[in-house]
């Protein structure tokens, strides 16, 4: 295939819609990126062969990096985490860190869980409104906030099940509630779920509540917490640090505090072009241009009022998030059906060759630039280096191919996107 066959009308027409200036070129744009990470890693090399992957569409970028990196504008990184402790001073800074995301381009989440339920008592002698009260300042900031042109922003809010207010926050986005618009996610240990399986009927009558807004919606968002603090990195174990809630999109697993904001910067492997680039250093290399990217945050957030956590989990961890898309498109252009044994043994294949290459470059990047504060001793430059993205946005700008790692709902369709409405067209049956 010819360089950048990928970047079609549609590709393009997408990219224009905010992403890049109308008359700047998107190969031009590719290569100001690849420059601006070469510049970054003192590595000129990197910038061809960077480019030259780019070209083939073996990778797929995340929208703050196609508008942000190596700009002037806002920041590169778009995930990002609070975590709200329960004193007034927290609830209004955490409320402006979020603002401050959302206005340099990111979407939010804010973890509400420590904050005392309604009508607890609090220490001028009243009583406490709650956590889904305190949301509402989070709806009203992140609504008025806009983010240039790129996209409006964005923010999911996590609370326990456990938490005496849950069933006043599952009323949130339905008709009458004052939150229209915040996204909405439910953490749940094993001994709630256990004793829920075992017959509480209070326990099962409120899990039949959430299931049945999930149906409706497709919220509450469910992060099984016990499940993922068991199976966090090492280091985290270590230094105990809690992992409390995921972000908005619900792909991150990352420890967050009051002085640590998490901060997770993504982008995608093509796995449609997967047989190509399985024969190169492909994964190294986007883990190196991540760590790039990661570098250009912390400079960019040095300084900046309100995102001083947000800047010290990116100074000690450098979380990466390198993930997949095209998945059922690869297995569509191999005739492989998607709940198929092949397809399962691909993936796992896959998924073992990414990780493993990542890991290996993590280890590289310490070697030659250092280890971070939270990772020294530990011989990775990153904290993480895997995350599955939704991809919706992406996986359009790279060719239309299938989205993450999800099957593909129909043949022929109209995709309703940020940017407008584009026909999707299954080019393995043409």
């Amino acid at each position: 295939m010819e360089d950048f066959y990928w970047l079609n009308d549609d590709s393009r027409t997408f990219l224009s819609r905010g992403y890049i200036d109308e008359d700047y070129a998107a190969e031009d744009r590719v290569r100001d990126i690849a420059t601006a990470a070469a510049r970054i890693l003192e590595d000129f090399d990197f910038a061809e062969k960077f480019y030259g992957y780019m070209a083939r569409g073996y990778y797929s970028l995340s929208s703050p990096v196609w508008s942000n990196f190596g700009t002037e504008k806002g920041l590169p990184i778009s995930c990002n985490g609070v975590y709200v402790e329960d004193r007034m001073e927290s609830i209004l800074s955490k409320t402006a860190e979020v603002g401050m995301q959302t206005k340099m381009g990111a979407g939010t989440s804010a973890y509400l869980g420590s904050l005392r339920s309604r009508g607890s008592a609090i220490n001028t002698g009243g009583t406490a409104d709650g956590p889904v009260h305190f949301a509402n300042l989070l709806e009203t900031t992140v609504d008025i906030i806009a983010q240039g042109n790129v996209r409006r922003g964005s923010c999911a809010v996590y609370l326990d099940i456990e938490s005496p207010d849950i069933y006043e926050f599952l009323e949130v986005r339905e008709e009458g509630s004052s939150i229209q618009n915040l996204s909405l996610g439910v953490t749940i240990g094993d001994e709630w779920m256990q004793s829920m399986i075992e017959g509480d009927q209070d326990k099962r009558q409120l899990w039949a509540r959430v299931l049945r807004k999930r149906r409706e919606s497709g919220y509450p968002y469910l992060f099984f917490k016990d499940t993922v603090n068991n199976n966090k990195p090492k280091v985290l174990k270590d230094k105990d640090k809690t992992i409390w809630a995921s972000n908005l999109c619900s792909e991150i697993a990352l420890p967050s505090a009051e002085d640590e904001s998490f901060v997770c910067n993504l982008a995608s492997m093509n796995l449609l072009t997967y047989d190509e680039w399985k024969e190169t250093d492909a994964v190294e290399t986007m883990i190196y241009f991540l760590d790039a990217v990661m570098s250009e945050y912390i400079e960019k957030t040095r300084g900046i009022q309100f995102m001083e956590s947000s800047h010290n989990f990116a100074v000690r961890w450098r979380a990466l998030g390198l993930g997949q898309l095209g998945w059922h498109s690869y297995l569509q252009s191999k005739m492989i059906p998607f709940e198929s044994f092949d397809a399962m043994m691909k993936n796992t294949e896959i998924s073992k060759f990414i990780k493993e290459r990542s890991i290996e470059a993590s280890q590289a990047l310490a070697e030659k630039y250092g280890e971070p504060e939270g990772m020294t001793g530990y011989g990775l430059r990153n904290l993480t280096v895997a995350a599955i993205a939704p991809t919706t946005s992406s996986s359009f700008i790279l060719g239309q191919v299938s989205p993450s790692i999800e099957p593909l709902a129909s043949n022929y369709f109209t995709k309703d996107l940020a940017k407008g409405k584009f026909t999707y067209r299954n080019p393995y049956l043409e």
